[in-house]
């Protein structure tokens, strides 16, 4: 049953038995696996079916940390969350990602892979790709080999591409039509109300822009709004516990982490007849058949990476990256970055001189590459071109963290401000995964690799982006001084309280998050089915 929240009276006080708040890929998941049971579930989003602009204005904020996009363009608030405009890159966490390493301060779940493995075919299925099979030789690839690497430092795996799945088309009418589900759209949650002790949720405060606000009660809670706004609807949820709910230890928010996307290298292949073909993007028109007879056939995309036996013994976090054709003025003026679509997503006040002053730094260092590429002199002019795209883990870092704005969104509530920071050993991976990536095409005779950017200090260059990968803001640890919730997802100290989503990831790995973040709702649903003692 779907509800218009606008259409709801004003102080009505609604019943059930669990209130999902998010309808993204988080929350479809969990309430998709509860569908159909004794339990009445309440299913609140933000907004309606398509995104619209004065809803949208909800999720602004300010950015002071290195620079970012607009808070409000990389989120939707809609039914189906921001799987609406997802790009559908799927691939798992692997065993490393999960291991607290003594080099990688804060790292560490309480869980391992064998504990979300059984949950991940599900995922699979969910987001509508192939076999749960990321390793080139699970696949037929002969027209598009993986590079022959030097060495066993630098790996190829694979990514599958959903269609991209946009959950809130794929899944309405299975939501729509469980009988134990209601979905109120246009709805806000305003805020969290712990009892006065502190120790469990009495109820959400919900109000929607046409003016009308009520209650919501239930003996559990899911919040499921996202990385950033999981974050801060904990904080803003001051009026009983001062700090915020969950926040005893001052760590909502901490631990804000992303995919680092940065061009970084090119890469000049000596044989222009060798094949990149498996780490173009453009892959994902061509279905591949996996190797096992009766398995269904995907979309593929090659990537680079550390292997882990490098990650122990240089002591790096978890490193991949796209190999990309591009062309003169992409790798050396980064021109897409400045004057393409992506000026849309710039902060107004970024320094044209910074821009500037990386370009001519990054032409400088690369001098002799960029006559011989720009002006059409020497070998490189007759050979087919490459960048490498790092998209590699961030190291966990406390001071990289949402927090409350001092601006105010149509509620009066407090909007976001993000303070996005990298620390020492993001670079430092950067650089170890460039020297092994070079000795293993050189070695192979695949080419050799010319690194854009100072990897030595410095500032950051300005063309370094996100991915739009929000995580770490409601960290998942077993012990409550060092992360927000449990194993179960559950928020240390409150009885009824859980998060879903990539804001529970202690580390993030280097894969893209949905479908680990939908195998963790599916294993969450699990959890709740036993504490709830529906199976």
């Amino acid at each position: 049953m779907q509800i218009d929240g606008r259409t709801v009276a004003n102080g009505a006080d609604i019943q059930a038995d669990l209130c999902v708040v998010g309808a993204g890929a988080a929350g479809i998941t969990l309430c998709l696996q509860l569908a159909h049971t004794p339990l009445r579930i309440l299913l609140i989003e933000s907004g309606g079916d398509d995104p619209d602009p004065t809803t949208q204005r909800l999720a602004g904020g300010e950015n002071t940390g290195l620079p970012y996009f607009p808070l409000d363009a990389a989120r939707l608030r809609c039914f189906g969350g921001t799987t609406a405009h997802w790009g559908g890159f799927c691939r798992p966490f692997y065993d490393i990602d999960f291991e607290e390493r003594p080099w990688v301060p804060h790292s560490g779940w309480p869980i391992t892979r064998k504990d979300l493995l059984p949950f991940y075919p599900l995922a699979q299925k969910l987001c509508q790709v192939g076999p749960f099979a990321y390793e080139p030789s699970d696949w037929q690839l002969a027209d598009a080999p993986p590079l022959p690497l030097a060495g066993q430092d630098v790996l190829t795996r694979l990514i599958q591409f959903s269609p991209p799945t946009r959950f809130g088309v794929r899944y309405r009418n299975n939501i729509m039509s469980a009988a134990n589900i209601r979905t109120y759209l246009y709805s806000n949650v305003l805020a969290v109300v712990p009892a006065v002790d502190g120790t469990r949720i009495e109820r959400l405060d919900v109000a929607t822009l046409a003016g009308n606000r009520y209650t919501v009660h239930a003996g559990t809670f899911v919040i499921a709004t996202g990385g950033i706004e999981n974050a801060r609807l904990l904080l803003a949820s001051n009026q009983v516990i001062r700090e915020g709910v969950g926040n005893k230890y001052d760590l909502v928010g901490r631990f804000f982490a992303e995919h680092i996307n940065l061009d970084t290298a090119g890469v000049f292949p000596r044989d222009p007849k060798t094949s990149f073909s498996l780490y173009q993007r453009t892959s994902r028109a061509t279905l591949r058949q996996p190797r096992v007879a009766g398995e269904q056939p995907a979309s593929l995309m090659g990537y680079v990476e550390l292997s882990e036996a490098v990650q122990r013994s240089a002591r790096t976090l978890n490193f991949s990256a796209d190999i990309e054709q591009t062309f003169w003025s992409d790798y050396f003026l980064h021109d897409e970055r400045y004057y393409g679509e992506d000026r849309l997503y710039r902060d107004d006040s970024h320094s044209r001189l910074k821009d500037m002053e990386d370009v001519l730094s990054t032409m400088w260092r690369n001098l002799s590459d960029v006559a011989q590429t720009a002006f059409g002199s020497g070998s490189a002019s007759n050979k087919i071109f490459y960048k490498v795209v790092t998209t590699q883990e961030q190291a966990p870092n406390p001071d990289s963290r949402v927090t409350l704005a001092a601006e105010k969104d149509q509620f009066g509530r407090p909007l976001t401000r993000l303070c996005w920071e990298l620390t020492d050993l993001d670079r430092y991976t950067i650089k170890v995964a460039m020297q092994r990536l070079a000795q293993a095409l050189g070695a192979a005779g695949i080419g050799s690799l010319h690194v854009a950017i100072d990897l030595d200090g410095g500032p950051w260059p300005t063309h370094l982006q996100g991915s739009w990968h929000h995580s770490g803001t409601t960290r998942m640890h077993s012990d409550p001084r060092r992360g927000v919730v449990d194993a179960d997802c559950r928020v240390h100290g409150i009885s009824n309280l859980y998060i879903a989503g990539a804001s529970v990831f202690p580390t993030i790995g280097n894969g893209n998050p949905t479908l680990t973040i939908v195998a963790m709702s599916a294993r969450l649903a699990e959890h709740l089915r036993t504490r709830l003692k529906l199976s």
